[in-house]
């Protein structure tokens, strides 16, 4: 069995993730239904492979951090929320060596949301409690073409299962005026995750969707909430 963390680097499946009001039952930040956030959109129809919009002209905006982002219905602090799968298959965000880094922020920023119900990962006798999402981001001074970036990362990150994720379906990309973003499903230690990565001129960022009541994440819903996330999670640096 490929090895989690599960609290403060304790590897074991026995105890539950903390994190992100992981621990009690908190009600959900936003209002609304506690269910809705974290099911299935079976109901929904898909996404076509590529939807075309068109990513806005570069504004010269550009981020001096990452804040928490206000997610309907869930909570979010930063830090991975005590899960790691370990072994490769925790999200990848990879292909960004050439992009000149933010001098005033290193990237990396990892933040997780929680929902309610919280949602349940158990293989054989252990079960922990899993983030409804997390969040890598990373911020660059310019990122020139992020179209081109995104098919880049996205490729040096999930393409072809890297990271030891067996790919499940086709791909879904979207372009926004504000983000281009691509998600695909996969499989991580046996579970069925959603995953989406994005990029717009300042940052480029990956999000790993766990598996409400133990099915992928819909499409439709990881767009939507990745471009909730996008929008108000990246704060403008003063003047941009």
């Amino acid at each position: 069995m490929n090895k989690w963390v599960a609290v403060a680097g304790v590897t074991t499946l026995g105890m539950l993730a903390v994190g992100c009001g992981a621990s009690g039952e908190t009600a959900p930040s936003g209002g609304g239904k506690p269910a809705a956030a974290g099911s299935p959109d079976a109901a929904s129809p898909s996404l076509p492979k590529q939807a075309d919009g068109e990513l806005a002209a570069d504004k010269g905006t550009r981020y001096p951090r990452v804040g928490l982002p206000v997610m309907e219905q869930l909570t979010c602090d930063k830090g991975d929320g005590g899960f790691r799968f370990g072994n490769g298959k925790d999200v990848r965000l990879s292909g960004t060596d050439d992009l000149p880094l933010r001098e005033d922020k290193s990237g990396g920023d990892r933040i997780s949301c929680f929902g309610f119900p919280r949602i349940q990962l158990s293989k054989g006798p252990i079960t922990v409690t899993a983030p409804d999402l997390i969040a890598r981001t990373k911020l660059f001074d310019k990122v020139a073409d992020p179209k081109a970036t995104l098919d880049k990362v996205f490729e040096e990150s999930l393409g072809a299962g890297k990271g030891e994720r067996p790919l499940v379906g086709e791909p879904t990309a979207v372009s926004t005026p504000a983000a281009v973003i691509k998600c695909q499903q996969n499989v991580a230690d046996s579970f069925p995750m959603t995953t989406c990565y994005w990029a717009d001129y300042g940052a480029v960022g990956a999000i790993d969707y766990f598996p409400p009541g133990g099915k992928h994440f819909s499409m439709v819903q990881a767009v939507e909430r990745t471009k909730e996330f996008v929008k108000t999670a990246l704060q403008p640096a003063a003047g941009s």
